[in-house]
């Protein structure tokens, strides 16, 4: 009877798989301990999940105590400042762009400044200061005002020039080129300007400053006196006298244009007299 040989299977090839290398013996054991290692594996903590949050922690507590540490500090030196001579007024000092006809205290008593004052308030209130010197000096056109040195305070005006003199009673006051009358007087005139007298209403004075105003310097500089001397026939008109000895009668609203003829009139002129200007233009002796 013939044998029949049965023919197995090849096994699969285990080279892919290392585990298919081991005994029964070796890969119980591997595996026992891959069982022990995940259950001694300790859990993590909040620590652990988040080393830094300590350190950040530390980190804004220092900022936060710097920020308080740093508002201290420039707290503290501020009121030291103020408390200190530096945060006051050193020196007060006055400059014109021309001839001031005022004095210099005349000038820091119009600003109400003082020694004691804070630099820092005078700042704050540089507007105001300037204002009330215009304010309270009429003859300061404009003023400015800056800190040098930390502590010395600079005044710098300009001033309105002066025109003429307006009599009043005994007292001549100045008459400025706005218009304004000056409150300071004097007994007797301090310089070569007009004097206008008898001028009772502001507005024929107003009127007469702006007319004499318009005349070239030489002409106006000889004139000496100009006086309100209203007719009848002529509310307007005003009686001059002139410094080369002839007098003039003109009218206020007509003043600038006639009276710009008067030189070659006064020298046609062969004596001193009387150049009247309120109808046409004529001349006569004393």
């Amino acid at each position: 009877m013939a044998k029949k040989w049965i023919k197995r299977p090849k096994s699969k090839s285990t080279d892919k798989d290392p585990a298919s290398a081991l005994t029964p013996w070796e890969a119980y054991q591997q595996q026992q301990k891959t069982q022990a290692d995940s259950t001694t594996r300790p859990e993590p903590t909040i620590e652990h999940k988040l080393p830094r949050l300590k350190e950040l922690r530390r980190k804004h507590l220092v900022r936060r105590l710097t920020f308080l540490l740093s508002i201290l500090v420039i707290i503290l030196i501020i009121a030291g400042y103020f408390m200190s001579p530096l945060s006051k007024v050193g020196l007060l000092s006055v400059t014109s762009d021309q001839q001031s006809p005022l004095s210099e205290q005349t000038v820091i008593d119009a600003s109400g400044i003082k020694t004691s004052d804070s630099v820092v308030g005078i700042l704050l209130k540089q507007r105001t200061i300037t204002k009330k010197m215009t304010t309270s000096e009429p003859k300061i056109k404009s003023a400015t005002l800056a800190v040098q040195n930390f502590r010395d305070v600079k005044l710098k005006i300009k001033t309105y020039k002066t025109v003429g003199l307006l009599v009043r009673g005994t007292r001549y006051y100045p008459i400025l080129e706005n218009g304004v009358i000056a409150k300071d007087s004097t007994a007797q005139p301090t310089s070569n300007h007009s004097v206008y007298s008898h001028f009772k209403s502001g507005a024929k004075l107003q009127q007469m400053i702006k007319q004499a105003r318009k005349l070239p310097s030489t002409v106006r500089n000889g004139i000496s006196e100009i006086q309100f001397t209203p007719t009848k026939l002529n509310p307007e008109r005003v009686h001059l006298y002139m410094n080369d000895g002839n007098q003039v009668y003109a009218t206020i609203s007509t003043f600038a244009k006639k009276m710009q003829y008067y030189p070659n009139i006064a020298k046609e002129m062969q004596k001193k007299g009387t150049v009247n200007l309120e109808v046409g233009a004529y001349s006569y002796p004393f």
